[in-house]
């Protein structure tokens, strides 16, 4: 505030001295003395004559008239970002639809160049965008570099750092946060308490719990699911119960994810007595409270109750039938899976890597090579990519299938290959009797800089 003060202060002192410097020279203009033999006179000619020596000054007075606008436009704006400063707007929009890192370090270069640096709405977006893209080391370098720090500027890369896994550092600059005197607000302590949660520290949660109830933020809707979820995630249950019993009713009735992450901590300990207790005391329910029981009772091992559940439901999505499928291959169902797997596909809906994984792994533990086949094709038509996570599930498929040239083709055709990759098409080699290319191709993980004691750890757990 302290700088939009003095760009105020130095803007306003030269509309001023405009301002007077305009009404001095307009003033015999309003004299009395010469407006009477016009209004007396009624005639146009007279009237014209009585102004006909100081025409000259009207044009020296619309010339500072127009010179003082310029200086004071921004003053009388109607106090829209546009309207105060149309560049940062340009470049805050510029940011939010960068595409990549790449586009978006040049965008800063430009706002670096028009000496916008210092704003610190456009240092925000900096931060959120880059975080967005998965940049973390961008995100700190902006954040390092900008001095004047403020909750809008932590908040941002508290979330950021929080949303791509990175929990030892949020919960850092949550601390440097504190040492800098900046108050956390409601948008603040979510985050902090996923890291903390993702971490594992208990007291830290406690403690933090604590500052929360002191601060006055303990009844905010945000807030009390973080801090369900905090327990949930700690095993904590009788704390998120707790917590869960000492939430007002608005909270309760107006927050179904409360709920939705209350069943799934209980499934999570295996307590499903507990979760149905919940799930038909909820008063509304959503797809994510029948997602969060079914996979409850699948982890359990009781894949009847799920389908159940599972039929009940008036809407699917995705993650609804990926549950199914994964649930069943996962309980020795595999024929099952299958047969939802293709089911979900009839339906229209398209698939996500869990469910193709889990697909191809019920065809490699059935032998199914035939279904296989079709789960590639449909990979290849629909446009997925051989990432990390499908491209092994597809070399392990074909090996245990007995098709070991397409489980290698798949291999070739994977540019990023990580160690489960390396490991299964080695294996899928050594199975089918070819112990010189198992010996070559782990030769060839071994100078593709893989650790070879997590190879050793990967090899015994086949």
């Amino acid at each position: 505030m302290k700088s939009i003060g003095r760009v105020f202060e130095r803007k306003s002192s030269p509309a001023k001295a405009t301002s007077s410097f305009s009404f001095r020279k307009a003033k015999p203009f309003i004299s009395s003395r010469k407006t009477k033999p016009s209004i007396s006179n009624g005639s146009s000619s007279s009237s014209a004559s009585s102004f006909r020596k100081p025409k000259p000054r009207p044009s020296s007075s619309s010339k500072t008239s127009t010179f003082s606008f310029r200086q004071t436009k921004p003053h009388i704006s109607n106090g829209s970002p546009s309207s105060q400063d149309p560049l940062k707007t340009h470049f805050a929009s510029l940011i939010r639809s960068s595409k990549n890192i790449l586009q978006l370090r040049q965008i800063h270069a430009q706002v670096f160049h028009r000496n916008l640096s210092s704003s610190s709405n456009l240092t925000t977006l900096l931060i959120s965008v880059s975080s967005s893209l998965k940049s973390v080391p961008y995100a700190l370098s902006v954040f390092n570099h900008f001095h004047r720090k403020s909750l809008f500027l932590f908040n941002a890369l508290i979330r950021g750092l929080t949303d791509n896994s990175n929990f030892q550092s949020s919960v850092s600059h949550f601390l440097l946060m504190l040492s800098h005197g900046v108050r956390p607000d409601r948008l603040t302590y979510p985050f902090v308490l996923k890291s903390i949660a993702g971490l594992g520290l208990r007291c830290l949660g406690l403690i933090l719990h604590g500052r929360i109830i002191k601060c006055g933020f303990e009844f905010d809707s945000f807030v009390r699911v973080s801090l369900v979820e905090l327990y949930v995630k700690l095993e904590e249950l009788g704390l998120a119960f707790q917590v869960f019993d000492e939430s007002p009713e608005r909270i309760k009735n107006g927050r179904i994810l409360l709920w939705n992450v209350l069943i799934n901590g209980c499934c999570k300990v295996g307590n499903l007595r507990k979760a149905m207790e919940l799930f038909k005391a909820m008063p509304e329910r959503n797809i994510g409270s029948f997602n969060s029981l079914i996979n409850g009772f699948m982890r359990n091992g009781d894949s009847g109750e799920a389908m159940v559940l599972f039929n009940e439901m008036k809407e699917k999505d995705v993650i609804s039938w990926t549950t199914m499928v994964n649930g069943f291959s996962q309980n020795g169902d595999h024929e099952k899976a299958l047969s939802m797997f293709f089911k979900m596909l009839e339906g229209g809906l398209k698939p996500n890597n869990l469910t193709l994984v889990s697909a191809l792994s019920a065809c490699a533990k059935l032998g199914a090579l035939e279904a296989g086949v079709r789960i590639h094709n449909y990979f290849l038509e629909n446009g997925f990519q051989l990432n990390k996570a499908i491209a092994p599930a597809l070399v392990n498929m074909y090996a245990k299938c007995g098709d070991i040239q397409s489980a290698c083709k798949v291999f070739d055709e994977t540019k990023e290959k990580d160690i489960l990759t390396w490991s299964v098409m080695i294996w899928g080699w050594a199975i089918h009797g070819y112990y010189e290319q198992a010996f070559q191709c782990f030769k060839k993980m071994m100078f593709s800089g893989v650790d070879f004691v997590v190879y050793v750890d990967l090899n015994y757990s086949f």
